[in-house]
C-alpha cells in the first residue's frame, strides 16, 4: 500500500541541491548536474519504477526528449501510474517543465522523503541502465542522434553539385562566382564582425545575469526556510502569532543591498504587513 507523505521546507530530511543530485545519480547511474534536468519528468519515471515494480512501462518513457509534447508525454505517463498506485500528489506540469530551480527542487524533495516512506527493495539490486535499456540519462554531450544523420545528407548534396560543375566546364561561371563574392564579403564583412562582438558581450551579460538570480533564489529560498522554521518553532509552542520584529529580523537578515534600497526596503515592508494577519501563510 502506498504511504502518502507531506512536507514543507523545514524537515530533517531537507537535502542541499549537490546531496539531491547525488542521490538521484547514485539510484539511477545517471548524470545530472543540476535538479531542473529533471524537469521532463523522465527521471521520477524510472525512481517509480523502481519503488513500485512493473508500476511503470518504461518503453512510453522519453529519456532525452527532443520537444514539449515528449516532455508532456513523460508526465502523463507518471501520474496516470500515480493516479493507479492511489499517490494522492498533485503535479503542476506547466510549472515543472519549464525547468526552474525552485519548483523543481521542491518536488524533489518532496520526492525524496516519499521514496524513502515507501522502498520496500534494496536499490542496490534495481539494474536502472538496463531497465532503460541501455540509454543514458541525460544524454551525453556530443552523442546526440540528429547530428550524424545531418552530416550524411552532405556528402549526398555534394556529388549533384560536382556533376552540374563537370557537365558545364565553362570558364565564365566560376569567373561570376568570383566577382559576386568580393561584392558579398565587402558589403558583409563590418555586419558579422560587429555581430560577433554582440553576441561575446551578451554572452557575458546573460551569465552574469543568470549567476546573479540564481543567488538571488537561493536567498530567498533560504529566507524562506528560515521563516517556516520560526513557525515550526511556534507550533511546538502552541502559540498563534508570530512576533512582526522576529519576523522582520529574518527577513531582512543578509540582505543588505535590499535594506539600503529604500525602495525596496518599503515594497517588502508593505507586503509583510499586508499578510501578517492571513493565517493560511503560516
Amino acid at each position: 500500500m502506498v504511504v502518502n507523505v507531506f512536507i514543507s521546507a523545514v524537515t530533517t530530511d531537507t537535502l542541499s541541491r549537490k546531496d539531491a543530485v547525488a542521490w538521484v545519480n547514485n539510484l539511477l547511474k545517471s548524470h545530472f548536474t543540476k535538479v531542473e534536468e529533471m524537469a521532463n519528468g523522465a527521471a521520477y519515471c524510472q525512481l517509480t519504477h523502481l519503488l513500485f515494480s512493473n508500476s511503470i512501462n518504461l518503453r512510453k518513457v522519453k529519456f532525452n526528449p527532443r520537444s514539449e509534447p515528449d516532455i508532456l508525454t513523460n508526465w502523463k505517463v507518471l501520474t496516470t501510474s500515480w493516479k493507479d498506485l492511489g499517490i494522492d500528489k498533485p503535479v503542476d506540469v506547466e510549472k515543472m517543465k519549464k525547468g526552474k530551480f525552485q519548483d523543481n527542487m521542491e518536488f524533489l524533495q518532496w520526492f525524496y522523503k516519499f521514496f524513502k516512506a515507501n522502498l520496500n527493495v534494496e536499490p542496490e539490486d534495481y539494474d536502472a541502465v538496463g531497465s532503460r535499456f541501455g540509454e543514458d540519462l541525460p544524454a551525453l554531450k556530443g552523442a546526440s542522434g540528429p547530428r550524424p544523420a545531418v552530416a550524411s545528407v552532405r556528402p549526398v548534396v555534394a556529388p549533384t553539385m560536382k556533376t552540374k560543375t563537370t557537365t558545364q566546364p565553362v570558364a565564365p561561371v566560376p569567373a561570376t562566382k568570383a566577382t559576386v563574392a568580393p561584392t558579398v564579403r565587402n558589403g558583409a564583412r563590418p555586419a558579422p564582425a560587429t555581430s560577433a562582438g554582440n553576441r561575446r558581450t551578451l554572452a557575458a551579460e546573460w551569465e552574469t545575469m543568470a549567476k546573479d538570480m540564481e543567488s538571488e533564489r537561493e536567498f530567498y529560498y533560504n529566507m524562506l526556510q528560515r521563516v517556516e522554521a520560526l513557525v515550526h518553532e511556534a507550533d511546538e509552542l502552541k502559540a498563534t502569532t508570530i512576533e512582526v520584529e522576529t519576523l522582520k529580523k529574518v527577513l531582512y537578515e543578509g540582505n543588505e543591498e535590499t535594506v539600503e534600497n529604500g525602495d525596496d526596503n518599503s515594497q517588502l515592508n508593505e507586503a509583510l504587513n499586508a499578510n501578517l494577519d492571513d493565517t493560511d501563510t503560516f
